[in-house]
Order: C-alpha cells, then structure tokens, then sequence
C-alpha cells in the first residue's frame, strides 16, 4: 500500500484550521477566504486534484453558510 505524503499533509493542514487560534478567532468571511486560499494552494501545488479542490470549495462554502446562518 503506497501512501501519498502530500495528500496526507494537504488533508491535515485543511482539518488543523479547525483548531488553529488564529483562524478561530477570524470573521467567517475571513475564515471562508482563507479555506478558499488553502484549497487553492493545495491544488496549484499539486496535491489534489480538481475534483477534490472542489470539494474543499463546497466544504468552504457549506462552512461560511453555517456559521452566518
């Protein structure tokens, strides 16, 4: 079974915000721009893929959502 680095590392900085002070404290607009930025860095630098970038999208925005009501 082969294991892809970069992908394990790309999933666990996109859950580490959820307990990083600093994004916590944020606005949710902020906390949205900033999921936005992290998928978008991941996916230019290769370690997901299109499909899985939009996904990350779709978690952003479900979470901007929530948080705003």
């Amino acid at each position: 079974m082969t294991i892809n680095i970069e992908r394990a590392n790309a999933v666990q900085a996109w859950f580490a915000l959820r307990g990083d002070p600093a994004f916590i404290s944020t606005t949710p607009e902020d906390r949205y721009e900033i999921r936005l930025a992290l998928a978008d860095d991941l996916k230019a630098y290769g370690a997901i893929d299109g499909k899985e970038w939009q996904e990350l999208v779709e978690e952003a925005a479900a979470g901007y959502s929530d948080e705003v009501g």
